[in-house]
């Protein structure tokens, strides 16, 4: 999920200023375009085509990555390799800012190996930081820390102090994201000191905060408000306005954790303020939804749903899908403080889709992040390959080229050695000539490296920065996901705890069976049986929908069975069904207006007379299949909703199907009695109740539905067998069918023997 929640905190910032930066350098931009059209195919057309590659970067990659792979197209044609090693870091930049991690990685792979040729240190610790950073978004931390320790070395071994504490503040930040704490502090000590070496103001405010933050993790709240205070008071000095926004909520988190509610919503409050001035939206809607959060500890619901809500229309602007969720989930907490559970079910509903949609996002992403991985290793490992085969061909080369000048210089010594001091005194010539040209252009690059440092050390900056406020997201992430999962965990054992007693079918039937699979932990289809007055009540229902929300339904329909059945001592299944259906629409309000919800259930009943062996079944767009060897007896007149399928005529079981009334129990445009079949039984005889999910299946080699005739068939084939077995068999069917394809639908299936 890091990498997308990076794109989106991108997205929104850029988004934001893009327009106003493009505005302040479009001059520039125009006059560039217009230099660019006369020149030729040299070095001053890659120099022009770079700088606008460099403009563009970070407001509009896109555009910058026209001007960059121009560039480098050029500059390989032109076997100028600094330039070539340049624009290709700054493709990765482009890349890594519309999140295609992958060719970012590659990119700084490739220039880094031109680095290397060309002996660019600067260059080569610049593109293994930018590494560092991807891997350690991609949660890759082990990469991340090869990458800035190699970073680290290089800039040690170069004196470039600057960037020392900036890669010593990366190495903290990979440290806190693992939850060594201890180790984080250690470097973001030694990045404070290196930055109060260099004084610089705004990096040492930014260590302090951060070593405020990991007190703060370690849950010394005083000791993370003394350095967040101290930071807010450099940032204050340095007019800072962002940076006194963050410490303000930072201090504000630290109040919280002291369960000083009032004064962490006071700095929560000052922080939103200037947020507001800054227009800093996402800013603006984690102080809301931390107010929101606040107050419901204090018991001020319905401040919390305004703050709330508020949050929840700013985050749908930007399309802040992980910001959305906080909102719902405040709401929801705030509407159960009111007993509002109408509210809190709508609340939780939209929560648990929101984090449907990301949880499978970050599968995708996941599965894309492994692939990168991959590949970059595979490339890292050519590439050493490839070095190791060069160094391998030089040290051949060499080998021939000295042997052959041997045997040249003894046959020839006397004319070799005036040849030498002619040639001697050229070179000192053309030595002399080619010093004076290369210190003009060593100047030239060095005033081009120190360009570069800097924008470098401005881009390390912003990429800090928002790294830090990612890994606050992913911890709210992992809180919420968490409160989910319990929450759906709590939902399994309710629902588990009302389903029935099979020691009941055990002691009243002759064998039996039940496959239930949910689609997810709770399920919407359900199974339920009691024995009331010598007579056995069985069904099999699919509740409208899966998950939570069909969880509730079947949980719903259980209780009213329960009183339908076992209080009021019911048992004829067509009065069964009408009840139900009768305490289903006044439970969920339906009056069939033309927009509502069409809640409700399926539902196959019967109720087995154990004195008589008859049998009533009622059902609501659900069947019933009976299987047997002889012919069917039917006492009701409604035989006309029985038909026959067998294998063939000389097979031994025939299976019936009595139909169902076509209509669910909910509000329906036809709402007739359900008719009531009464079937007589006979020993052996089998019967079999189920929802639509077996059959709706996707899977099998053209990826089909597994349709109502072959499970006919299935059953069938394997009614000579013990019910145990019958399972086993319909289970292991489903799943071959299924094969690797997601489970569609709640599936349920009781089988029972007289």
């Amino acid at each position: 999920m890091k990498q997308k929640i990076f794109i989106i905190f991108i997205l929104n910032i850029t988004l934001s200023v893009s327009n106003v930066v493009i505005a302040q350098y479009q001059n520039r931009i125009d006059s560039l375009e217009q230099v660019l059209i006369p020149l030729k195919q040299d070095t001053n057309r890659v120099k022009i085509l770079l700088e606008l590659g460099r403009i563009y970067k970070n407001v509009k990659p896109d555009s910058a990555l026209y001007y960059l792979n121009n560039a480098i197209n050029l500059s390989k044609k032109i076997s100028s390799k600094n330039y070539t090693a340049e624009c290709l870091n700054t493709v990765g930049i482009a890349y890594a800012k519309l999140g295609r991690y992958k060719k970012a990685i590659l990119s700084w792979e490739e220039a880094i190996v031109m680095y290397k040729e060309i002996d660019n240190l600067h260059g080569e610790a610049g593109a293994l930081g930018n590494l560092g950073v991807v891997y350690r978004n991609q949660g890759n931390y082990d990469k991340a820390l090869e990458y800035y320790q190699k970073a680290l070395k290089i800039n040690e071994s170069i004196g470039n102090k600057q960037y020392i504490a900036i890669n010593l503040g990366n190495i903290g930040i990979v440290y806190r994201n693992q939850k060594n704490y201890d180790k984080a502090i250690e470097y973001y000590q030694k990045a404070l000191k290196m930055s109060k070496d260099l004084n610089d103001e705004r990096s040492i405010a930014r260590n302090i905060g951060n070593i405020g933050i990991i007190y703060n993790k370690k849950g010394n709240y005083d000791k993370s408000l003394e350095y967040y205070l101290r930071a807010l008071k450099i940032y204050k000095d340095l007019g800072d306005k962002s940076g006194i926004a963050v410490n303000l909520g930072n201090i504000g988190i630290a109040y919280s954790g002291l369960k000083d509610y009032n004064k962490a919503i006071d700095y929560y409050q000052q922080s939103l303020k200037i947020n507001k001035e800054v227009g800093d939206k996402d800013g603006i809607i984690n102080n809301y939804l931390n107010i929101s959060n606040l107050n419901n500890k204090l018991k001020q619901y319905n401040i919390a749903i305004s703050y709330a809500d508020k949050a929840l229309e700013m985050a749908k602007e930007i399309g802040a899908l992980r910001l959305q969720k906080f909102s719902y989930l405040y709401l929801s907490d705030a509407y159960k403080g009111l007993k509002n559970y109408p509210k809190v079910l709508e609340y939780k509903d939209l929560l648990i889709q929101v984090n449907d949609s990301m949880f499978s996002t970050e599968k995708t992403k996941a599965i894309a992040d492994m692939q990168t991985r991959y590949e970059s290793e595979k490339k890292e490992q050519q590439i050493k390959l490839q070095e190791a085969e060069i160094e391998k061909g030089k040290q051949q080369v060499a080998k021939e080229i000295a042997e052959k000048e041997k045997k040249q210089t003894q046959r020839n010594m006397f004319i070799v050695a005036f040849v030498l001091m002619l040639v001697l005194a050229l070179f000192i010539f053309k030595s002399y000539r080619e010093k004076k040209k290369a210190n003009k252009l060593l100047a030239k690059q060095k005033e081009e490296i120190l360009e570069k440092n800097e924008e470098l050390n401005q881009q390390n900056e912003e990429i800090t920065a928002q790294r830090d406020e990612i890994e606050e997201q992913k911890e709210l992430v992992e809180e919420i996901n968490s409160h989910i999962s319990e929450s759906i965990d709590y939902a399994t054992r309710l629902q588990s705890s009302i389903l029935p007693d099979e020691k009941i079918l055990t002691k009243n039937v002759s064998d039996h069976f039940i496959l239930f699979k949910p689609k997810d932990k709770v399920s919407g289809d359900f199974y339920w049986w009691a024995n009331v007055e010598g007579q056995t009540i069985i069904t099999a229902a699919d509740s409208t929908g899966h998950g939570v929300p069909g969880a509730f339904m079947s949980m719903l329909g259980g209780s009213f069975l329960r009183e339908i059945v076992q209080k009021e001592y019911i048992t004829h299944t067509g009065v069964i069904l009408r009840k139900l259906r009768k305490e289903v629409i006044k439970a969920l309000k339906q009056t069939g207006a033309e927009n509502e919800q069409k809640d409700g259930m399926d539902m196959a009943i019967i109720s087995i007379n154990h004195e008589t062996n008859i049998v009533q079944f009622s059902g609501a767009n659900n069947p019933l299949y009976i299987v047997k060897s002889g012919k069917l007896k039917v006492e009701s007149e409604e035989s006309t909703a029985i038909k026959l399928y067998e294998l063939d005529e000389l097979s031994t079981f025939k299976l019936y199907e009595v139909k169902p009334n076509k209509m669910p129990i909910a509000i329906y445009a036809k709402m007739d009695n359900f008719t009531t079949h009464e079937i007589q039984l006979e020993k052996g005889d089998q019967l079999y109740m189920f929802s639509d999910g077996f059959a709706d299946q996707f899977g099998g080699k053209k990826g089909k539905k597994f349709m109502y005739k072959p499970f006919k068939k299935l059953i069938l084939e394997n009614a000579d067998k013990p019910m145990t077995e019958q399972k086993e068999i319909l289970n292991q069917a489903f799943e071959n069918w299924k094969g690797d394809l997601e489970q569609i639908d709640d599936v349920v299936v009781v089988g029972v023997k007289v």
